[in-house]
Parts: structure tokens; sequence; C-alpha cells
């Protein structure tokens, strides 16, 4: 009776595949462009996807939109139409302040999929020498996902005025500050992406600098690179 039982349940456990955004820095354009290319080219129906820092708004993005092929389409309704130019050192609370107004307009009462994402960030226990990862996976609302997803791309004094982002009662910066790439779940993943996924070497300004036209650029590479390695993709996917 209880070999029937087991059976039954492992009949009606349905797999899902685990997609991770890891941090990107000014390549965040690059995993766009990876993650556009699975969304239109390679549907996964049963997902989880977790996404840190830049890999946030991947993550954000796969589950909020339909389509993710059009680069120019995404810079607009992100960034926004008049910016064209980003530099690390003093433009990243630029890309916070817009992305968060023009987010939070584009999904205003969406909350779809809010229980397919999970965000990564590190949150500060009193001080700078005292933090630790959370993973939050439970969201009121697609504004407050999008809260969480500033925390987790939140660089001190970069991203904003301030060290940290204060969110519901706590501080949290960056989630690739802390976050330990040997961990478990790594070896549980399924799917991983970040900007060495397919070993792809970049020129040094990309480093620091990025306007629309190389965005574009970081953003056809992730697409092609994808589409060269699609079977690998593919073979990862759980059913």
């Amino acid at each position: 009776m209880k070999v029937y039982i087991l059976l039954f349940m492992l009949n009606i456990v349905k797999a899902y595949t685990s997609i991770n955004i890891y941090g990107t820095g000014l390549f965040l354009p690059y995993s766009l462009g990876v993650i556009g290319y699975i969304k239109k080219n390679i549907p996964i129906t049963d997902y989880r996807i977790t996404g840190i820092s830049g890999g946030a708004w991947c993550s954000l993005l796969y589950t909020q939109e339909d389509d993710m092929s059009d680069h120019d389409k995404i810079w607009d309704y992100t960034i926004g139409k008049n910016i064209t130019n980003l530099k690390i050192h003093n433009d990243l609370r630029v890309f916070q302040k817009e992305a968060e107004k023009n987010l939070k307009t584009r999904y205003k009462s969406s909350n779809k999929n809010l229980d397919k994402i999970s965000i990564i960030s590190t949150k500060l226990n009193g001080n700078f020498f005292s933090m630790n990862t959370e993973k939050r996976d439970k969201f009121d609302d697609v504004d407050d996902l999008i809260d969480f997803c500033l925390c987790s791309s939140y660089l001190p004094y970069l991203s904003g005025s301030t060290f940290s982002k204060k969110y519901k009662g706590n501080r949290y910066i960056d989630g690739d500050i802390k976050y330990d790439y040997n961990d478990k779940e790594i070896e549980n993943s399924k799917i991983i992406i970040d900007r060495t996924i397919w070993g792809r070497n970049f020129a040094p300004e990309n480093y620091i600098y990025m306007n629309k036209e190389k965005s574009r650029e970081l953003f056809e590479y992730g697409w092609v690179d994808t589409e060269n390695n699609k079977d690998k993709i593919i073979s990862k996917i759980a059913y």
C-alpha cells in the first residue's frame, strides 16, 4: 500500500526548472539578451527564477513580460527614451530612480507570476561588519517586488545618496556583495546565467560606461550566444 501511495505522489508532483540570474554590473543588457532569447524561443512553462543584483531586474522582466526580444523597447520602458548614457560612478542612481518609476507604472495592477520569483539582497544588521544574505520569495504585490529589486541592486552611495536602502524597517545593499557562490543552492540549480555563461570576452569600456548603442550590442551578443548554445539550455529543462 505504501508503495502505491509513493508512486501516486510522484506522479502528481510536477517538476520545475530553476533559473538563476546573478550580478551583471553594466553587462545587464547581455544577461537580458540571454534571458530574452530563452523567453522567446525556449518556452519554460514551469519555472522558478531567482535574481541577484542586476539579475533581479532580468528576473522581474522575465516574469512580467510576454516578449523580451526588442532591446530598444526594453531600454525605453525601463530607463526611459530620453536617457541615452549611463556611467557606473554617477548614473546608477538615475537608473534606480527611472526604473522604479517606469516599471511601477508599466506593471500597475499586474501582480502576475509573483509566486515564481525570488530575489536575493544583503541585509545589514546594524553596521557594515554584520550582514547576511536574505532571499525573499513572497511579495505583497508587484510594487513590493520592485522595491526589493531596488535593494538587491543597491550599491552604497552609487545607487543613491545613502549607504543602504530601507525596506520594511530594515536596511539592504547589493545582493552580490555577500552572496556565497559556492552555496549548495547553485549545485541544485538548472540554468545559471551571468556574463561568463558562454565564455565571451568583453571590451574594457563595458565595465564603466554604457549607452543605448553599446547596450543594444551587448543584448545582441547575449541573444546570439544563447542561440548558438540553445541545446545546453534545452538539456536543463525539467519535464
